[in-house]
């Protein structure tokens, strides 16, 4: 099984973090990071934990600067991950499983759950939510669902297959043009479109397994009990968690205020040991390459907006990168 995720240089600490625990757990694992910045980071220390560091702009993006100048840090990274997946598919042609991961998730058990379903399955999803909530107090995370999609995308899994291969091929083109957190056009990034996912394409395996994916927004639902072995979640194994949003989960906790409380709270503590110890103090405020022209004048928003809605610009910049904010007036 083979392990990818897709940072910028301010979250290294956290994919050194993931990638410890996924040797931890799955040894022999195979971790390969896609780096959405201009050039590889001066910083040496303790990358080779990673098998591989992949510049996005290497991947095999076609017109890369075109793609990534439209979007913002955010979105870079989401629009990255179905390239991510075509390049270690074809780069480790001896892999048969991919899993994507996102850098804030720290590994706790292996994926047995995952590897059964690719028995039968070639696309294996998690869902935000589990069970329909009864508690006013966690509504927000079905009216988030609403917003933000069914799946959580910071977890997929593919097993080599035509299926896998023709989902990667709609993900990508899809990515390549359309990853904006826009709601008014229905876009959470690359979240919304796998809600497509289970409609388009054969043999794809929704994962309503407890143990997995566990985040801020679901926790509520997720109760946590601690033995000489390790965690539990609702009584069967302990997979990950996914730090998302890592300040909103303690305002989450104070309101279930019970024995989940008490672990996950620890969970917490220990990961942000954990991170730090890792350089995440030093690393976060990395300012992203891509926030610049090649003159090292700041890209403002307006400008990436004016760019992603006019084609002509498209067609006429074709490393916008290399021009100036005053390049862009006569495109609005």
């Amino acid at each position: 099984m083979i392990f990818c995720t897709s940072v910028c240089a301010n979250h290294l600490a956290l994919a050194k973090v993931l990638a410890k625990s996924i040797n931890e757990h799955m040894p022999g694992s195979k971790i390969v990071v896609c780096l959405v910045e201009k050039e590889l980071p001066d910083i040496k220390e303790g990358l080779e934990i990673f098998d591989e560091i992949v510049l996005a702009k290497d991947m095999g993006f076609a017109n890369y600067e075109q793609i990534i100048f439209k979007y913002s840090q955010y979105e870079a990274a989401g629009a990255s991950k179905g390239q991510l997946c075509q390049y270690v598919f074809n780069n480790y042609p001896s892999e048969s499983h991919v899993v994507y991961l996102d850098a804030d998730t720290q590994v706790f058990g292996p994926f047995t759950e995952v590897m059964e379903a690719f028995r039968s399955h070639s696309i294996v999803l998690t869902p935000h939510l589990l069970n329909p909530t009864y508690d006013p107090n966690f509504l927000f995370g079905e009216f988030a669902l609403l917003n933000s999609g069914i799946y959580n995308t910071g977890f997929f899994a593919l097993k080599r297959s035509k299926e896998s291969q023709d989902f990667l091929d709609w993900l990508c083109e899809r990515l390549e043009q359309h990853c904006y957190q826009n709601p008014v056009q229905g876009l959470f990034i690359e979240q919304k479109w796998f809600d497509l996912v289970p409609i388009f394409f054969d043999k794809v395996f929704t994962l309503n397994h407890p143990g997995y994916n566990i985040a801020y927004w679901n926790v509520f639902e997720r109760n946590f009990t601690r033995s000489n072995s390790g965690y539990s979640v609702n009584g069967t194994s302990f997979r990950f968690f996914h730090f998302s949003a890592l300040n909103y989960i303690k305002d989450t906790l104070y309101l279930i205020n019970n024995e989940t409380t008490v672990h996950v709270m620890s969970i917490i503590d220990e990961y942000k040991r954990l991170i730090n110890e890792n350089g995440h103090q030093e690393l976060v405020n990395t300012s992203w390459s891509y926030h610049s022209f090649d003159n090292g004048q700041w890209i403002p928003d307006k400008v990436r907006s004016i760019y992603r809605n006019s084609p002509l610009a498209q067609k006429e910049l074709i490393n916008p990168f290399s021009e100036n904010r005053r390049t862009f007036k006569k495109y609005k």
